[in-house]
């Protein structure tokens, strides 16, 4: 396979798993009904700062601040024995973040494979972890990657304060990879580490 049919590859493949799951979500938002897509569980908005930690080789310190508001829906009752005992979530995420450094650019996408595992509430603090992957348009046009389509990998865990009944602020640190799936021929990717800050509202 050349190099042109390998990227094609990688691309049709990207998108079709894309196109998939769009698919299969809102084949399940027709069958059962609109209304849940409606009414999210809580919105969420965080914000925050990274930086990137790998590629000796060639320092560039890349840094990044991010804000990203999302909505969570539940798929799981409570399960789980007591010491881990919490539930699934659907936790699609938008991203709209500005490179810093080493120049000033915008990055945006969406995580919408993003799941979120919420731990029963120990007094006012709930802990809880994440996992995603998305896509995202990013004009980097570095070693790192020069496709402006790439994609996102990332995982993290946080805490929740409830201040109310209703709203919680939130705690959180991330590992975040972004590369461009084989779509150029450089493709090192960059892996940072991102602290944020936000607060969720409970519906």
């Amino acid at each position: 396979m050349t190099r042109n049919h390998t990227k094609r590859f990688h691309g049709a493949s990207a998108a079709a798993i894309i196109l998939g799951f769009l698919f299969l979500t809102e084949s399940a938002a027709f069958a059962g009904g609109l209304d849940w897509l409606r009414h999210p569980d809580r919105c969420e908005v965080r914000a925050g700062y990274g930086w990137q930690y790998t590629n000796n080789s060639r320092p560039n310190n890349f840094q990044i601040i991010s804000l990203l508001p999302s909505v969570a829906y539940p798929l799981t009752d409570d399960i789980g024995p007591a010491w881990i005992r919490g539930r699934f979530e659907w936790n699609p995420e938008l991203n709209l973040a500005l490179f810093t450094h080493p120049y000033v650019r915008p990055l945006f996408g969406a995580t919408l494979l993003q799941f979120h595992y919420g731990l029963e509430p120990k007094g006012r603090w709930s802990p809880y972890l994440l996992a995603g992957a998305g896509v995202l348009r990013a004009d980097i046009n570095r070693r790192e990657t020069r496709s402006r389509v790439n994609f996102n990998l990332q995982a993290g865990i946080g805490v929740g304060y409830a201040i109310s009944e209703r709203t919680s602020l939130l705690f959180e640190y991330r590992h975040t990879h972004i590369s461009n799936a084989g779509l150029d021929e450089d493709n090192s990717g960059l892996n940072t580490h991102t602290f944020l800050a936000g607060v969720s509202i409970r519906n």
